[in-house]
This record gives C-alpha cells, sequence and structure tokens, in this order.
C-alpha cells in the first residue's frame, strides 16, 4: 500500500474486534478495565467539587457580610428605636402643652368675653352718668338763669316791698335757700364728672388691654396651629421611618435566611460529590489494580514480529546519544533487508501508512490495538499490507522490513505503548 492511510479505529470497535487470544496468546483487552475513563471523569468530579467549595466559600463570605450588615441594621434599629422613643416622648410633651396652650387659650377668651362684657357695661354707665350729668347741668343752668333774673332785685326793694317783716324775712330766706341748692348741684355735677372721667379713663384702658390680649391671642392660636402642623408632621415623618426600617429589616433576615438555606445545599451537594468522589477514587484505585494485574498479565505472552535468523541491534532505553529509546531495533540477518514482519499479538489495526507524516517522519508504519491500554507500532517498514480497521492474529503478516524515515539501516523498530507510554518490550516478548 504506497498511499499514507492514517485511519484510527474507535474504541467500542475495537472492543468487538479484537477476540479472546488462543491459549499461551495476549489475554483478551475486553478484560482490560477503563482506566482513562475512570480518571478522567475523576478529574471532572473533582474539578465540579472544587468549583462548589468555591461558590460555597463565596456564598459564606456573602452571608457573613449581610450577617454582619443586619447586625448593623439591628443596632440601627435599636438606636433609631430609642430615638424613636425620645421623639415620642418629646412629642407627648409638646403635644400636652399644646393641650395645655388650647386650655388656656379657651381660658383668654373666655376672660376676653368677660372683659369686653363689663366694657360695654362700663360704656352703659356711662351713657348713663352723661345722661345725668347732662340734667343736672341743664337745672343748674335753669337756676343760674333765673338767679340772675332774680338778681336784679335788690335786697332793698324786698325789703320796702314786703308789707311786713315776715314777708321780707322769707323772701330773703327763699333767695338765700336757691343759693345754697344751685351749689350743691354745682358740687354733684363736678363729682358727677370727675366719675365720668374716671369711667372713660377706665374704658379707653379696658379697651386697649382688651385689643392688645385679643391680638396675643390671634398669635398664640396662629403658633399653636403651626406647632400642631410641625407635630403631625413629625409624628408621619417618625412612622414612615419605622416602617422603612422595619421592612429593610425583613427583606435583610429574609436574604439571610435564602443565604443559610443555599449554604446548606451546597454543604449537602458537597457532602454528596466528595462521597461520591470517594467512590471514584476507590473505582480508579481497583481499576489501576485490575490494570496493574491486566499489565503483568500480558508479561511473556507477545510474538516476536520477526521468524528466523535476526538480532537485536538497539535495545530500550538511554542511548550513547543523550537520546531515549523508545522501542527495540531488530534486523534480520538472512535477507539482508526485506523479510517478513507479523503482528505479535491478537488486536485491530488502529493506524497505517504514515502515521508520524505529521511530524516529520515519513517512516511506514502499523499500529496494532490489542486493548484499550496496549499497542504495539511496528516502524521504518518498506511496505504494509495490512490496513487500519483490519483484525488480525498473532504471526499473521503485516509487512516488510525496509529503512523508511528517521532510519540509518535496514530493521524494524517495535515499540510497545501502555497508557500511552513507550514501556520495555522485553516485559512482553518470551
Amino acid at each position: 500500500m504506497s498511499t499514507v492511510r492514517r485511519r484510527m479505529v474507535p474504541a467500542l470497535a475495537l472492543l468487538l474486534a479484537v477476540v479472546l487470544l488462543p491459549r499461551g496468546a495476549v489475554p483478551a483487552h475486553a478484560e482490560d478495565p477503563d482506566v482513562n475513563g475512570a480518571i478522567a471523569q475523576q478529574r471532572q468530579m473533582q474539578a465540579e467539587l472544587d468549583r462548589q467549595r468555591s461558590q460555597l466559600a463565596s456564598l459564606l463570605a456573602d452571608q457573613a457580610t449581610l450577617g454582619a450588615s443586619l447586625l448593623q441594621l439591628r443596632g440601627d434599629l435599636s438606636a433609631v428605636g430609642v430615638a424613636i422613643a425620645d421623639a415620642v416622648a418629646q412629642l407627648q410633651f409638646l403635644s400636652d402643652q399644646l393641650a395645655r396652650s388650647r386650655a388656656e387659650l379657651v381660658a383668654d377668651r373666655a376672660q376676653l368675653a368677660n372683659l369686653a362684657r363689663d366694657l360695654a357695661a362700663v360704656a352703659v354707665q356711662i351713657d348713663h352718668s352723661q345722661e345725668a350729668l347732662a340734667a343736672r347741668e341743664s337745672l343748674l343752668q335753669d337756676h343760674l338763669r333765673h338767679a340772675y333774673a332774680q338778681s336784679q332785685v335788690s335786697i332793698l326793694e324786698v325789703i320796702l316791698s314786703s308789707e311786713s317783716f315776715a314777708d321780707t324775712a322769707r323772701e330773703l330766706g327763699d333767695m338765700l335757700a336757691l343759693s345754697d341748692a344751685d351749689q350743691t348741684l354745682a358740687d354733684q355735677i363736678r363729682v358727677a364728672r370727675d366719675q365720668l372721667e374716671v369711667r372713660q379713663a377706665t374704658l379707653r384702658d379696658g379697651r386697649a388691654i382688651y385689643s392688645g390680649l385679643a391680638q396675643e391671642a390671634q398669635a398664640r392660636a396662629r403658633e399653636l396651629s403651626v406647632q400642631q402642623a410641625q407635630l403631625d408632621a413629625a409624628r408621619a415623618a417618625l412612622a414612615e421611618k419605622q416602617v422603612k426600617l422595619r421592612k429593610l429589616q425583613a427583606e435583610q433576615q429574609a436574604q439571610l435566611a435564602a443565604a443559610a438555606r443555599d449554604a446548606d445545599a451546597y454543604r449537602r451537594l458537597i457532602a454528596a460529590q466528595e462521597e461520591a468522589l470517594a467512590g471514584q477514587a476507590e473505582l480508579v484505585a481497583r481499576l489501576k489494580e485490575q490494570a496493574r494485574k491486566l499489565d503483568l498479565a500480558y508479561h511473556g505472552r507477545f510474538a516476536w514480529p520477526l521468524i528466523g535468523d535476526f538480532v537485536v541491534t538497539q535495545e530500550f532505553g538511554p542511548t550513547i546519544y543523550e537520546s531515549f529509546h523508545s522501542g527495540i531495533d531488530i534486523a534480520y540477518y538472512r535477507p539482508v533487508c526485506g523479510g517478513k514482519i507479523y503482528a505479535a499479538a491478537d488486536g485491530v489495526v488502529l493506524a497505517d501508512g504514515r502515521p508520524k507524516a505529521e511530524w516529520g517522519d515519513t517512516a511506514i508504519g502499523v499500529i496494532i490495538g490489542h486493548s484499550q491500554r496496549l499497542q504495539t507500532w511496528y516502524w521504518h517498514l518498506a511496505r504494509e499490507v495490512v490496513s487500519a480497521g483490519q483484525q488480525v492474529h498473532v504471526g499473521d503478516l503485516i509487512g516488510y522490513e525496509g529503512a523508511t524515515g528517521w532510519a540509518s539501516g535496514c530493521h524494524l523498530h517495535f515499540q510497545v505503548m501502555f497508557d500511552d507510554q513507550p514501556v520495555n518490550p522485553r516485559l512482553y516478548l518470551p
């Protein structure tokens, strides 16, 4: 086959294709546990567990922050509660003061009403006094006019005109009596005027006091209205603040409870994952032990890929060229080059042609899979006679010895790969 063919067969096809080896041959790969898959699953589970732990740590940090915030809020609520209690006490004190002020205002208004009535009575009395004084003044004026008219007749004329002394004495007495009455009336008028002036002054002062008290009462009423409005606003503000703080506290308590539930859920999930991971670790350990036993079962069970007169020209391991030789080199004595190469054990051809061409190695080779973990490589062939996907048995012809690729001479590079790592082929050869 001169064309390059690199066709890899899926593991499922390998499991279905490879049959049990005959007595004395390599054990069947169907018994090979899938350690790589179990390890990969274990790593995925560990990564998921680490992610869950990280999320739990972040959640616990958020929970701690929220708890601290809630504690701070509780402290704030306590302080606000004290402030609210003080404010409520102050509001009650102000409310009591307002009530007393209203009562005083009512009493002041009642006193003002009484004062107004008293002033009205004084005004009526003044009116009556003025009327009485006017009457007395009119009477006095009449007396004075009469006296003036009588004064035009002298006392001598009275004496001369009288028929007797008795008449003279009587007329002179009448004249003298009239003067005393007028004097008394004049005195009464003077006293009445003084009393009237006092009452008028009292009325003026009372009205001035009433006006001042009325203005003070109105100002006090306005002040009480303003204080009442401020008191109502303060009560409303306190009530609103209490509602907001209680709502905030309820929200944070709900958030803290939700965070606690989430943390518990994460803990349960992590516990379940840790349990599953422990089970997976046990499975991996068991599979590795089975693989170790299976690997040991392969030891010494391969056949040599060359039959006849051949020699090992290079062993497995370090070389004098400061490099590591990943297999053993085998060459025929006769024929000098081009001898037949055989399958070392039962298996399925995984690749043929030039499998290493992408790395720059043009060697013709064949790769045979014997299990999910065990392969044999045949390198530097002159040509191959099998193709990928083909089932082969131990001793089947797969190609011819050559010197293709990075080779210094005609030989076969025989390599055993276990878990994708080269191992000493001598362990598997008789």
